[in-house]
């Protein structure tokens, strides 16, 4: 009898994201990467990579290879909706937003460019790797927008059947909050992917409603961070409230700032880690703030220096009122600190913020004065429930959020696909 060698195939993955591990963006997922151990060979496409963020580049595990896919000059993309009219699918998704109704020239546009970006990133990525390397590779887009139709186009140049997982998160997830209101190729995504993983359940609901017909390839996977154990606390004079967003539009850092105006009487200083479009406005209103209110504004920081400051600063609680959200990694931080955390109660959140129990869920049309009296209430607070509070919080962020459990069990599902 003939004994056959078992062949040995290497275990391979490739990861869709944009720009990282360069500059800032994708912070969350620097946590995530440190759990790839288990593959032989991870590669990175580093997608609408900017020159201006190159500059910097987070570190990653010795069995990454980063792919940098430059973003183009709009001329370029434009030029390439040429090879669009060739898609089949362009006219499968037109004849689909007739069918519902939905055919607007803005969402033609989106289109368009969502089908050429895709096309355009995809042949870079074909001239920058060695095809027959991804033969066996798993595909994992981290977000869920045009990055798993790279995907699709690749997978479709290699004539495999590499499997197409996707996350999901809020942006890249909840259409309404889009320009116009659209998001391309949703239904054919999910019907050519393996899976889509919401990071919250109310993600999961959100896209199984819309799409019942695959709702088993739906699932919701927490994302997750490193918790450095709970900090010891000292009620002090003065009130130190945190934040962290980028600093745009739907986070509504100006109504954190018209709320600090209505507190006259409580010492209060409010940290603010992000950056964005509105940087110089919120600024600009900070100026009127009453003498007892002092800000500090540190701008976009590494996410690991970000964990640095909670871990040797006390803060009391962690603030979000963003219009919306999937569920928020940094209020899984501030919790995996001991941190209370005041949010509105949208997408997600209400999964991680329980009302009197780890923190205080806002209506997400809150008034201010709602705001400032649950600060008010939480200054009038002896040690002792603080002190249970902040217990709370601990507990809610280890029971579910603890990045090793969720990303070893993320990684585990990954290699049984």
């Amino acid at each position: 009898m003939f004994e056959f060698e078992k062949l040995d195939i290497m275990k391979t993955l490739c990861i869709f994201a944009n720009e990282f591990p360069y500059g800032s963006w994708e912070a969350y997922l620097e946590t995530e990467v440190k759990f790839y151990s288990e593959f032989d060979k991870v590669y990175i496409f580093s997608l609408q990579l900017r020159k201006e963020h190159a500059k910097t580049k987070r570190s990653l595990p010795e069995n990454f290879e980063v792919i940098p896919i430059w973003y183009a000059p709009k001329w370029k993309y434009l030029l390439n909706c040429v090879r669009v009219l060739g898609d089949v699918n362009l006219y499968k998704e037109l004849f689909l937003l007739g069918k519902k109704g939905q055919l607007k020239i803005g969402r033609i546009i989106d289109l368009f460019i969502y089908l050429s970006r895709s096309n355009y990133e995809m042949r870079k990525i074909k001239k920058s790797v060695e095809l027959q390397k991804l033969k066996n590779a798993i595909f994992y887009s981290y977000r869920f927008e045009y990055q798993p139709y790279v995907a699709m186009l690749l997978r479709k140049e290699l004539k495999t059947d590499n499997k197409i997982i996707s996350r999901a998160h809020r942006y890249d997830l909840y259409e309404e909050f889009r320009k116009n209101k659209y998001i391309p190729c949703r239904e054919l995504l999910i019907k050519n992917l393996d899976a889509v993983y919401p990071c919250s359940e109310d993600g999961t609901c959100y896209l199984q409603s819309r799409f019942p017909k695959y709702k088993n390839k739906i699932k919701t996977r927490f994302l997750g961070t490193l918790g450095c154990g709970q900090k010891k606390y000292n009620k002090e004079d003065e009130l130190r409230i945190v934040s962290c967003s980028n600093v745009v539009p739907v986070k509504r850092l100006d109504l954190i700032v018209e709320t600090l105006q209505h507190i006259l009487d409580i010492n209060i200083k409010w940290t603010h880690f992000g950056d964005g479009i509105m940087m110089n406005q919120i600024k600009e209103m900070s100026r009127e703030l009453p003498e007892n209110i002092k800000i500090d504004f540190r701008g976009n920081v590494k996410n690991s220096d970000l964990l640095e400051v909670y871990k040797n600063n006390q803060f009391d609680l962690f603030l979000n009122v963003s219009l919306s959200e999937g569920i928020p990694v940094s209020i899984m931080e501030a919790l995996s600190f001991g941190i209370p955390c005041i949010a509105t109660d949208v997408g997600g959140t209400k999964e991680i913020v329980i009302d009197g129990y780890n923190g205080w869920l806002l209506k997400k049309d809150f008034k201010e004065e709602q705001l400032v009296n649950i600060i008010r209430n939480y200054c009038n607070l002896n040690n002792e429930q603080i002190l249970k509070l902040r217990e709370c919080a601990y507990e809610s962020w280890k029971e579910k959020y603890n990045a090793k459990k969720n990303y070893t069990t993320f990684v585990d599902k990954l290699q049984k696909i």
